[in-house]
């Protein structure tokens, strides 16, 4: 197969779970005795991850890591139906489905996503969703991107992953795929976009 290719992240990429994210932090953050301060901690996992955050405090507080977001998941989980989609994401994945551009999901979120996707009237624009439930290792490495290169015969030239953190931009130069990224400087690996909707600008069919 040689055609062009859009792996997406979803968490502010394509829809917008902030608003249940940062609540599920907030009872997280309550539950084990934590200090929640909402503004530094949502600077953080924009530019980084809940992951890692999760990580770091787990370790600060001597807390079992897979505890902490094994309670933030189920947390998470009960705020899906507050996720909506991003601006120009459904109009954006139209644009590409006209265009026979094969469109996948790589993300970090659980077995929920699919669901999400499915309320929020997405899925049927998906050849396979890729979750954290797949049991790959989490971004910044490749491992679902390469299934994805491997199992579907995807040119790498023409594959672009597409996010809106640090960690999915690393992740694509990780992977020897393109980035597209809404946060990201541009770069020789990067281009960055200001909304999806200037994602099409930058494809000449």
């Amino acid at each position: 197969m040689s055609q062009t290719v859009f792996i997406w992240d979803l968490d502010g990429t394509l829809i917008d779970s902030y608003e249940a994210i940062m609540e599920a932090l907030a009872v997280t953050y309550d539950h084990f005795g934590f200090d929640f301060q909402a503004k530094p901690i949502r600077t953080f996992i924009i530019k980084e991850s809940v992951g890692k955050l999760l990580d770091i405090l787990a370790k600060q507080h001597s807390f079992s890591a897979k505890e902490l977001k094994t309670f933030f998941m189920q947390e998470q989980v009960k705020r899906d139906d507050k996720i909506k989609l991003m601006p120009f994401a459904k109009e954006t994945l139209q644009w590409a489905k006209d265009r026979a551009i094969e469109q996948f999901v790589y993300t970090h979120k659980g077995a929920s996503a699919q669901a999400v996707l499915t309320e929020l009237g997405i899925d049927s624009y998906f050849t396979e969703v890729v979750t954290s439930a797949s049991g790959f290792k989490r971004k910044p490495d490749p491992q679902g991107i390469f299934y994805l290169l491997e199992k579907y015969h995807l040119d790498k030239d023409k594959t672009y992953y597409i996010g809106d953190r640090r960690l999915d931009a690393e992740t694509a130069e990780n992977a020897g795929i393109q980035s597209i990224n809404l946060v990201q400087p541009n770069s020789d690996l990067n281009q960055k976009i200001e909304d999806l909707q200037s994602l099409t600008k930058l494809f000449d069919f």
